[in-house]
């Protein structure tokens, strides 16, 4: 009786290790690999899963950005882990912004979507596989970087902070509109299970602090996750 009373209990520990690794973590403290491999299976599903609803993603996210770039409508635009292409799409529903996005992703599948569904934008998006770790792109390349619902995956989530912030163009008093960074922190309860991935206030707060950056808002969005904005400034 003990021993399966042993088995049993063991079971139930790794099932909810599984469920922390693979559901909560997205894989995020298995490597980027995997993290890549498991959207990838979901790639054709995601966008029902999230839920997507254009007139919530044009408020909160499409108009905001259109307008912080509105003196530079012809901007190029980095979405890092753009997955679906979300964001390109979001920009290209507002009829201000007449620039270009670059999405970018390590997953190949998710980008197999993106790649058909902005298939009617072929001269305004671009769509890259590569690292966000590792960005292949010169310092001070992009007037507006985004990364929504992504940095908790990286296998650091600071370092890929700064890799959003070095490619990110300052603003200077002849480009007042540049260094627009957008991002996501995770919160809720969730957040709580994946240490070292996640950051309170306090320490998001911190950790921008050691960059050249300013107008930081942290906006409340969803259940799961806030909204940053910040601006970069020349150092």
């Amino acid at each position: 009786m003990l021993f399966w009373i042993i088995v049993i209990c063991l079971l139930i520990l790794i099932s909810l290790i599984l469920y922390w690794q693979l559901i909560v973590a997205e894989g995020a403290y298995l490597g980027a690999p995997l993290v890549a491999l498991l959207y990838d299976w979901t790639a054709e599903r995601y966008n029902k899963i999230k839920e997507f609803e254009p007139e919530a993603e044009d408020f909160w996210v499409g108009v905001p950005l259109a307008q912080r770039l509105r003196h530079q409508s012809h901007a190029l635009v980095l979405d890092v882990a753009t997955g679906t292409g979300r964001i390109p799409l979001d920009l290209l529903r507002q009829p201000s912004f007449r620039g270009r996005i670059i999405g970018l992703d390590r997953a190949s599948k998710m980008l197999a979507v993106a790649r058909r569904d902005l298939a009617a934008h072929p001269d305004r998006v671009s769509l890259v596989q590569a690292d966000a770790m590792a960005l292949p792109f010169a310092s001070g390349s992009f007037p507006s970087v985004t990364c929504m619902e992504a940095l908790e995956f990286l296998p650091n989530p600071t370092g890929g902070l700064a890799e959003l912030i070095r490619v990110l163009q300052p603003a200077s008093p002849s480009q007042s509109q540049s260094g627009w960074l957008l991002t996501t922190q995770r919160i809720g309860w969730e957040a709580r299970l994946m240490p070292g991935k996640t950051w309170n206030q306090d320490q998001l707060l911190k950790i921008l602090g050691c960059f050249p950056l300013q107008r930081i808002e942290i906006q409340i969005w969803q259940d799961i996750y806030n909204l940053v904005w910040a601006q970069k400034v020349e150092g």
